[in-house]
This record gives C-alpha cells, sequence and structure tokens, in this order.
C-alpha cells in the first residue's frame, strides 16, 4: 500500500486514477479545490463511492494556485500518512485554447499557475518527505499537445511543454537520491474535452482580422480535438499510471506518451531525441 496525492481529483483523468488506485489497495488522498462549494458534489460522491467500495479515498481541499493550501494540505496530508508520501500525481490542469492575441496576459498567467506553478509547487512541498525516505514518484501529466504545436494552442502547449522540461529536469537531478520524476503525454480523450469547460475570453478581440484562414483554424481545431465514439478509452491513462507506480525504478521510461494515434511514434522520437541529446550534453560536463 502506498501513500498517493492525486490533484484534479474532481473529474477526468484525475478522477479515474483516484478509483483505480484505490481499487488496487492505496491510500488516495484526492485533492480539489472548492470540496464546499463548486466541487462539494464532486467530493461527496467520491466519499461516497470510497465507502461503498470499501476503498481507501480521503478528500482534501487544495488549490494549486495557491502556495498557502498547498502548504497547509501537504502538512494535512503527511501528519495523516505518518510523514511518509509515495507518490504525487500532477494532474491538475487549465485549458484556454484561442488565437494567442486574443488572450490577455492575465489569461496565459493563469494557465501557467495551474499547469506548470501548481505542480512545481506540489514538487516542492512533497519532495521534503520523499528526501526523508530515500523514495518517491513525481507523476506529470502533460500532453501530446507539448510536442506538437498547432496555431490556437499556443498557450497551453507552451505550458505542457515547460511541464515536460521541468519533470525531465527533475528526473536527472534526482536520479541519485531513489526518487524518481516522469511524464506521461496523453493524447485527445474524452476525458479531456475541455472545450466545453475552458474559460471564455477576457479581452476584445475581432477574428475577422484573420480572415478565412482563422476561420478555418477554429473549425479544424474544434473539430480534430472534439471526443468521438472512436476515441480511445480515458481509463487505459489511470491503469497506465498505475504500472508505473508498481514499475521498480530502472523500469520506468522518463516519457510515456500514450493514445496519440499515428502520430505517437513521432512523439516517441522527439522523446527520445530529447532525452538522448541531454545525456550526450551531461556526458560531456561529466555529470553522468
Amino acid at each position: 500500500m502506498k501513500n498517493i496525492i492525486v490533484t484534479g481529483s474532481a473529474s477526468g483523468f484525475g478522477l479515474l486514477t483516484v478509483h483505480m488506485l484505490a481499487e488496487q489497495g492505496h491510500r488516495v488522498y484526492a485533492t480539489m479545490r472548492n470540496v464546499t462549494t463548486k466541487n462539494a458534489k464532486a467530493a461527496q460522491d467520491l466519499k461516497n463511492w470510497a465507502e461503498a467500495h470499501h476503498v481507501d479515498v480521503r478528500v482534501v481541499e487544495l488549490d494549486v494556485t495557491s502556495g498557502d493550501s498547498v502548504t497547509q494540505a501537504i502538512i494535512q496530508i503527511a501528519a495523516d500518512a505518518e510523514g511518509k508520501i509515495d507518490v504525487l500525481i500532477n494532474n491538475a490542469g487549465l485549458l484556454i485554447w484561442e488565437f494567442s492575441e486574443a488572450l490577455s496576459t492575465k489569461q496565459v498567467d493563469q494557465i501557467f499557475q495551474v499547469n506548470v506553478m501548481g505542480a512545481d509547487r506540489m514538487n516542492k512541498a512533497v519532495l521534503p518527505y520523499m528526501h526523508r525516505e530515500n523514495s518517491g514518484l513525481l507523476v506529470h501529466l502533460s500532453s501530446g499537445l507539448s510536442r506538437l504545436h498547432l496555431p490556437y494552442m499556443g498557450a497551453y502547449s507552451a505550458a505542457k511543454a515547460a511541464i515536460d522540461v521541468l519533470a525531465e529536469t527533475l528526473h536527472y537531478e534526482l536520479s541519485k537520491t531513489g526518487i524518481d520524476s516522469i511524464v506521461i503525454q496523453p493524447g485527445v480523450y474524452p476525458t479531456t474535452d475541455l472545450f466545453t469547460k475552458q474559460l471564455p475570453q477576457d479581452k476584445a478581440f475581432e477574428e475577422e482580422k484573420y480572415g478565412a484562414f482563422g476561420a478555418r483554424v477554429k473549425q479544424g481545431i474544434v473539430s480534430f480535438f472534439a471526443p468521438t465514439p472512436q476515441s480511445p478509452d480515458p481509463s487505459e491513462v489511470a491503469r497506465l499510471i498505475a504500472e508505473i507506480i508498481d514499475m521498480p525504478k530502472d523500469h520506468r521510461k522518463l516519457f510515456t506518451a500514450i493514445g496519440i494515434g499515428g502520430g505517437q511514434p513521432v512523439v516517441e522520437e522527439i522523446n527520445d531525441s530529447t532525452n538522448r541529446f541531454s545525456l550526450h550534453v551531461q556526458g560531456a560536463l561529466g555529470l553522468i
């Protein structure tokens, strides 16, 4: 049994992962914002599910964009877990897809606060506990879009690319400590239909400036990424996370792409090249 923290547990990959890991016998700390307001129903439904299935799920209030919230939640979790935090799954995410010009600086900051700085806050909060045990695992839910840069997705892809770099750097830095840091890059799954959940524009923008090309971009992107009956099963991402948690450290891959279809070999090639180039330079510098 491991003590596992999952951020963004109210829905999507986070909720599926909580279910799967709890059913495997782990103690899961399912964190989410607004457990008494906006996410009150999600929190109660999860508690009811755990009770009905006789599994150990503990819902914890946590906002990854707030340093105070992260600190308080991790202190609470660590006390409950007797100081042993085995796995952190950085799943919380935010989407705002639009033409880059249409996004305000505030909105771009929001994307990075949740998708990048939120994970950074969480990592720094749990790492002291992992260092005490000389073991632990940091899992980062990135996206295939970290390697695929398309119009209409600039800020989101930039944030996911930043997560890749953050996690990869930690992987190298922590390599001699017993702690691991890995990245999972899912493709488009039904549970990631975030077009209906994304934040609205907060500044005036005239799409007409982009003419017919702009209309084609918007229509094409929305159509391409909209869930369909042929979309892959999102539970396979939760299953992959569970498998990675059970693997010995030296058996884990730094990057694992999943559900990207025909583009997956390309993403895997980029991942491999990135890793090999870094290791080459580290070797030249005498770091490894």
